[in-house]
């Protein structure tokens, strides 16, 4: 609300003005008639708390004589608006320029109402007359002019001193600003800040290194009714220290007789004191005392008593470690780390952004969603402060005709997780396009049955011997050696592709089309208890079957083990919900989990992504398409989806078991928080492995599953060349042949005794038996060499005779025995190299402690050598 005026007319009016003239204690001293006279040329103003009577530069209008009220005469300076003098009942303000002889004079400060104000105003015409008419008042406005240009030189000299003592201090205060982020944190973070400057109390901030305190603190000044007055900062913890570590705190006190301290400087305003922890107790209950008092004690002179000053400042104190000012009403507001605030790091990053684009003169940049993923995913030690360095070297990094930054950029924005890893959806961008599309997997569903169905029917329909049958020729020649060898590079891909699966999917869904239906949840319980153990017996007597049977050269009965395989999937399938059977009954799958530990290619997603982005999860659960806004994104992102058919969410997973490479997660994350890493064989095994026994007997059934391939060589060195192992001799053969699986068992685990004998530091056996898992694959992978070297080259012939040809003339591509053998004696030299490291990385121990386990593995590589080559 303005001024408002009214003129001294009415006659009781003017005889209220004259006799409040009269007991003035300058006004009454003039002679009635001068008192008189200047009563009738008086307007009566009024003014609200806050309102501006005359500014800086304006020209001056006349003389204002406070009737009741307060008026605070302000001069702006580099440190903000001072406060030159206030004006209180009586009292004369806006007089000096007018006493200019000749010109039109312009106020050197400025006028503000403290309170609700009456204001006498003489106008600027009628004063210049009284004063050439009467003598009295020009005498009475040379005295007072006298006074105040001798106090208005003393606040000068005091105003040069705050400018040059506060000078390094001030701060920029962030007007407009509010707290970036829409998180719930910044919300609440928001309301604190209105709640801290709706009061002038003082405030405590705890929080981290580079989490935005003086931010915040300057929010709520420039929120507060202090906006107008200056803002400073004070390292607590940069004051200098005497030689027994006493804090010297002349800085913020000031010393009688010597430089003044903050506190004084300032008058009014705020100040922030970071790293309040570092002040002693005593230092910090001397602030608590000003708090409440507005007084502040001097440090002082030896032998002198210490003087005590006045001031209006408001203290915020800031601290990594929660602080009470004892005695204080006061707030406290708790700042996280940025690594706490993940939603509302794009914010911040879009921000800073903007800021550094400006600031280097360039065309206004964007993030690709890949590089939000790095930025949300790290750590931030320095929380806001590295992070708007992070995207200030970016910004410089990045070519000038560039506009989206390039994940190269951010070279030191790393995920602990993310070490030594690359992401092929980055590096490789039609790779990502190629896995939205339709046609991975289920395109090649229809190859994969196409395959599988006539390879099976020949099974039963077809020739019966190794060189004749097209299913004995896929099976035990392409599919094993193949399927072994591409565990190390793609993992547990074979699930995704898996005709025993495909077939379940496909019956499953024309049943639900046929009969709609809800199906069952998972007996999760259950299955996790006892569903491994269910599978490792499946896998027992499938190798029981093979060894007694003779599989391997039985085509009927291979036809029937991948129908027995099936059978399982499309019984679960139809039963329960999703692929139960893939995760936890499929024998082959077990030994894809585990094998696919080893893989150099993982699935995951950030954590850190997943927890701040998104709210849908329908990478889990399933969920409609999601509109997708990022800069770079692709329209195939977001789709909807069932979610993952294993009930894996990506960035949970510890390994490689339970991911099939789908990529139902990626078709359906909206936030490309998928990353398809290609990284170091064996991570699994080296990054915090937790193992559990079931799959340990796994591992240690196919390890013996070697020996029972090759039972027979076994039995002639023991002396038991003639002892069959067959179906006829059932119950000794399955003997025999349990025996043999269970041998490898028995070695590692006295093996593992004999260590811990020697090392008692040694890890628990089933942390350490992981550490044979990639022998286990090259012992196997070597089996199967000799049939992928020498049988499956003849494929097109094998084809011929199954469909009643000779296959006389065509095309083969074998090798010798010899070849093969040579191969299989790489292999399994590589399987010890390579064992070395992961062995001395799962057991931490050294190469001597490790010892037993070396010896055992070159014992196997010897009797490797001995059965294979």
């Amino acid at each position: 609300m303005g001024l408002v005026g009214l003129p001294v007319q009415d006659l009781d009016l003017i005889e209220e003005c004259s006799k409040w003239l009269q007991f003035h204690r300058l006004w009454g001293r003039l002679p009635d008639l001068v008192r008189e006279e200047l009563a009738r040329s008086l307007y009566l103003l009024k003014a609200e708390a806050g309102t501006l009577i005359y500014s800086e530069g304006q020209s001056s209008l006349g003389l204002y004589l406070l009737k009741w009220g307060a008026v605070g005469i302000y001069r702006l300076s580099p440190i903000g608006q001072s406060l030159i003098r206030q004006r209180s009942a009586g009292e004369l303000f806006g007089y000096v320029s007018l006493l200019a002889k000749t010109g039109s004079v312009q106020h050197q400060t400025q006028a503000i109402a403290l309170t609700a104000s009456e204001i006498w105003f003489l106008p600027q015409h009628q004063l210049r007359q009284l004063l050439h008419q009467y003598a009295e008042m020009e005498h009475l406005f040379n005295t007072l002019l006298a006074q105040d240009l001798n106090t208005f030189s003393t606040r000068i000299a005091w105003e040069q001193q705050r400018i040059q003592g506060l000078r390094d201090y001030i701060c920029a205060v962030p007007a407009g600003e509010s707290i970036l982020g829409s998180s719930k944190f910044s919300q609440k973070l928001n309301d604190k800040i209105d709640q801290a400057a709706a009061t002038l109390q003082p405030v405590g901030l705890q929080g981290p290194k580079g989490s935005g305190k003086t931010f915040v603190a300057g929010l709520i000044h420039s929120r507060s009714g202090l906006v107008d007055e200056p803002f400073a900062e004070l390292d607590c913890a940069h004051l200098p220290q005497s030689a027994n570590g006493i804090v010297n705190t002349d800085l913020l006190f000031g010393r009688d007789g010597h430089k003044a301290g903050l506190i004084e400087l300032m008058e009014r305003g705020t100040l922030l004191l970071c790293n309040f922890q570092a002040l002693s107790e005593e230092d910090q209950t001397r602030v608590a005392n000003y708090c409440n008092t507005r007084h502040i004690q001097l440090n002082a002179v030896p032998n002198e008593i210490p003087k005590i000053v006045q001031s209006w400042v408001r203290i915020i104190y800031a601290s990594p470690e929660k602080l009470m000012l004892s005695g204080v009403n006061g707030m406290e507001i708790k700042l996280f780390s940025l690594s706490q605030r993940r939603p509302d790091i794009p914010a911040f990053a879009n921000h800073f952004l903007i800021q550094f684009c400006y600031a280097q003169n360039r065309p206004l940049m964007t993030l690709a969603q890949s590089d939000l993923r790095r930025l949300i995913s790290y750590a931030y030690p320095g929380n806001l402060t590295e992070l708007a360095a992070i995207i200030n070297r970016a910004v410089t990094m990045t070519p000038i005709e560039q506009i989206l930054i390039p994940e190269q950029a951010l070279w030191s924005v790393q995920s602990a997780k993310n070490a030594f890893r690359v992401d092929l959806l980055t590096q490789i961008p039609w790779l990502r396009s190629l896995l939205l599309s339709r046609w991975y997997p289920e395109g090649l569903w229809i190859v994969m049955m196409a395959l599988f169905l006539p390879v099976t029917l020949a099974g039963f329909l077809g020739p019966q011997t190794r060189d004749s049958s097209v299913t004995l020729n896929f099976f035990w020649a392409w599919w094993w050696p193949g399927y072994l060898l591409l565990f190390i590079f793609i993992g547990r891909l074979w699930c995704a592709v898996c005709p025993f699966m495909i077939t379940a999917e496909w019956l499953r869904r024309a049943s639900l089309w046929l009969f709609p239906r809800q199906q069952l949840p998972w007996p999760t319980q259950w299955l996790n208890r006892w569903g491994a153990w269910a599978l490792f017996c499946g896998f027992v007597v499938i190798y029981l079957w093979e060894k007694l049977w003779d599989l391997p050269n039985s085509a009927y009965l291979s036809a029937w083990l991948l129908l027995a395989i099936t059978a399982g999937a499309v019984i679960c399938s139809l039963i329960y919900e999703r692929r139960l059977w893939c995760r936890y009954l499929c024998p082959i799958g077990g030994m894809n989990g585990m094998f696919a530990k080893l893989g150099m290619l993982e699935l995951r997603s950030s954590q850190q992504v997943c927890g701040s982005q998104c709210s849908t999860f329908g990478c889990f659960k399933g969920s409609d398409a999601t509109t997708v806004e990022f800069a770079d994104a692709l329209s195939s992102e977001g789709q909807a989806t069932g979610g993952c058919p294993l009930y894996s969410h990506p960035a949970q997973l510890q390994d490689n078991r339970d991911c099939v490479l789908c990529m139902t997660c990626l078709k359906a994350c909206p936030h490309r928080s998928v990353q398809f890493n290609l990284r170091f064989p064996t991570s699994d095994l080296l990054e915090n492995h937790q193992g559990f026994w079931a799959e340990v007997a796994l591992l240690l059934l196919l390890l013996g599953g070697v020996l029972m391939h090759h039972s027979q060589r076994i039995l002639a060195v023991i002396g038991y060349p003639s002892v069959p192992v067959d179906a006829h001799h059932f119950w000794s053969s399955a003997a025999i042949a349990l025996a043999l699986l269970s041998l490898p068992a028995l070695a590692t685990y006295l093996t593992h005794s004999l260590a811990r004998q020697l090392d008692p530091g040694q890890p628990p056996y089933l942390t350490a038996i992981y550490a044979y898992l990639p022998f286990t694959l090259a012992l196997n992978l070597a089996h199967y060499v000799p049939a992928a070297m020498t049988e499956a080259g003849k494929i097109l012939p094998v084809l011929a005779r199954t469909l009643g040809f000779s296959g006389v003339g065509l095309p083969i591509l074998t090798w010798s025995a010899d070849v093969a053998a040579f191969m299989q004696g790489v292999t399994l030299l590589a399987a010890l190299v390579f064992s070395i490291y992961p062995l001395l990385r799962i057991t931490q121990r050294t190469l001597l402690s490790n010892l037993p386990h070396l010896g055992l593995m070159v014992v196997l590589t010897i009797g490797g050598f001995w059965l294979f080559v």
